[in-house]
């Protein structure tokens, strides 16, 4: 009975152990990241630069769209599966 007891506390132990690791490796990660800082302007260059690449990416889509959707492509398309 005793016994068991003991190795309840031992597992529990190991249990919030390892969660407390867990814990701290997320902050420490975050903490590198800089998520939680004080110094904004670096995530606000972030999102800058995020918006600027994801519009380039929308333009490059469109380019896409518009081949696609040409009559000349389809045609071609057509002659290349006979």
């Amino acid at each position: 009975m005793e016994n068991e007891y003991v190795l309840m506390v031992i597992m529990v132990t190991f249990i919030i152990g390892i969660s407390a690791t867990e814990m701290f490796k997320h902050y420490l990660k975050a903490r590198q990241s800089g998520v939680g800082a004080a110094d904004d302007s670096h995530l606000k260059d972030k999102v800058t630069q995020l918006s600027l690449q994801n519009q380039a990416l929308i333009e490059r889509v469109q380019v896409l769209e518009k081949i696609v959707t040409e009559p000349e492509y389809e045609l071609k398309q057509q002659i290349n599966q006979l």
